[in-house]
């Protein structure tokens, strides 16, 4: 099966989970799909932290599959966070970000520990 591509009636894999650092960084985890299905969820999750949080991090490192309703709300989180970053290590996502153009205006890094500095 492709990504993005599901067995008709199976529930949509997307775990997303929140953490408050005690220096007022918000890390977002993504784990799964970022599809139709999903998005909704993704969306009002990341939209949370971005409004909350002085600076947030998006971990998409367990992220499979990463549709254009997914790089929509990239864009808004990016246009409203005042300090975003994502964290991408899948060869899939980082080449959704490459060809769609959405990654050339975000912080895209490999590791949460690229961003140590940045706190």
């Amino acid at each position: 099966m492709l990504p993005g591509q599901r067995v008709p009636g199976e529930q949509s894999p997307l775990a997303v989970t929140t953490r408050r650092r005690k220096d007022g960084v918000v890390v977002l985890t993504a784990v799964g799909e970022i599809d139709a299905a999903t998005v909704g969820r993704f969306r009002t999750e990341l939209t949370g932290a971005c409004v909350t949080g002085k600076q947030v991090i998006l971990d998409l490192s367990r992220v499979g599959f990463l549709s254009c309703a997914g790089l929509h709300v990239l864009e808004e989180a990016n246009a409203v966070a005042p300090r975003f970053s994502v964290i991408v290590k899948t060869p899939l996502v980082s080449r959704i970000l490459d060809v769609s153009g959405v990654g050339a205006d975000l912080d895209v890094r490999r590791d949460v520990e690229d961003l140590q500095d940045m706190v």
